[in-house]
């Protein structure tokens, strides 16, 4: 019954192949070897906070003062095209309630589309190599270098959070490399992607399951959290689909182990996989990735994204499951009308982009600068400190 569930379950596409320069390899701790990339975004020099690009009707800052403002939602001004969606949005701006908005349901899972057409930006996001990120956190004490300091683990924290994405199903790194690049540019955000057992590069690694899923998406954390020392609030966990059932367990993990991750987006999650063809109403011997189970126990803001018209996974998946995620980790979840599973359309895109920096700037970016400002606070006291003392020393 488990390999029949797990032959359904994941059903890899043809490996796509990235350059093999740019893979970033990792090792779960069952000795399996998956690939990875990591997408930087340009950032501001002042903030270290992630550039966006801006979207239609926004205007960007001048191109001789690309240190204008930080990339937070104040970088561009709208104009009077409101975004140019011809979309609708529910007025209701409380936690917890959700925003339904109009769009076009297709099956066509290209990601790249007219949105890529946008004006200019100082620079675009950059993939890059594990000897390229070890150098920056060797020279600047953090992913990314800048002008704004350096500094162990916790001691200057990045303004920039990085997105570690859970794919699809049917999904691999190069199928899923435009569209993170997409998400980097758009949102400001650095964007860690990573291979499941038995996907992509990692074909030669032994069929997927569950448990390796796990095992995968914890390396992956680990390597961020530990080898490049981003602090776990300025991790964010993006799960679509499949990718939704790593991205609840390591949630539900890092708050048990006290040290919970900045934030949790779950892009067409569902409950468990029995739950989608049989309501089980628990979850029974043999299930797998029983979200249900696990999103109580998240102690990070959660934002759900999913299609009323999806046909594979309901759409009431996400309703059941946002109302198990404890009051005050509830964003206020975007359920898109007449979007189905297998696209974010080019119609819908400016409002999911405009959704997730609201949800950056009202749930994340707060916490970071806070953090980031204690920091400097306290790195200010302890200069002052060294140098009275050497002051008392020379007298």
């Amino acid at each position: 019954m488990g390999d029949m569930i797990s032959s359904l379950l994941f059903q890899p596409p043809p490996p796509t192949r990235l350059k093999e320069s740019k893979v970033i390899w990792l090792t779960n701790s069952y000795g399996k070897r998956i690939p990875a990339f990591f997408i930087e975004c340009p950032k501001d020099e002042r903030t270290g906070e992630g550039i966006r690009a801006p979207l239609t009707g926004e205007t960007p800052p001048p191109p001789s003062n690309p240190k204008h403002s930080p990339g937070g939602a104040s970088q561009y001004s709208k104009g009077s095209g409101k975004s140019g969606m011809g979309h609708t949005l529910s007025s209701n701006n409380s936690g917890g309630k959700a925003t339904t908005a109009t769009g076009s349901n297709t099956t066509n899972n290209n990601h790249e589309g007219p949105m890529q057409q946008q004006q200019q930006v100082p620079s675009t996001p950059q993939i890059r190599t594990s000897k390229e990120l070890e150098m920056s956190l060797l020279h600047h004490g953090r992913v990314g270098g800048g002008s704004y300091g350096g500094g162990a683990k916790g001691v200057n924290s990045p303004c920039a959070p990085t997105i570690l994405y859970s794919h699809a199903n049917a999904e691999d790194l190069g199928n899923i490399y435009p569209w993170c690049k997409f998400l980097s540019k758009m949102l400001g955000v650095n964007i860690f992607a990573y291979d499941y057992t038995g996907y992509g590069l990692a074909t030669d690694q032994g069929d997927p399951s569950e448990e390796y899923c796990f095992a995968d998406v914890t390396a992956a954390y680990t390597y961020l959290n530990q080898t490049l020392q981003i602090p776990a609030h300025s991790i964010l966990l993006y799960g679509r689909s499949l990718g939704s059932g790593p991205s609840c367990f390591l949630a539900a993990k890092t708050a048990e182990d006290g040290e919970a991750v900045g934030g949790l987006i779950l892009h067409a999650p569902f409950l468990s996989v029995y739950r989608i063809v049989l309501e089980s109403g628990c979850t029974l011997p043999g299930d797998r990735f029983a979200n249900v189970d696990y999103a109580p126990f998240v102690r990070s803001p959660v934002l759900f994204i999913h299609g009323t018209k999806d046909s594979i996974v309901p759409f009431n998946h996400s309703e059941r499951l946002l109302d198990t995620i404890v009051e005050p980790y509830r964003a206020e979840p975007l359920f898109i009308k007449d979007m189905g599973h297998n696209n974010v359309h080019a119609s819908v895109r400016p409002l999911f982009v405009e959704r997730l920096r609201e949800y950056l700037d009202r749930h994340v970016l707060p916490v970071l600068r806070e953090r980031r400002k204690h920091e400097e606070s306290m790195r200010s006291r302890m200069m002052n400190r060294v140098r009275s003392a050497r002051l008392q020393q020379s007298r």
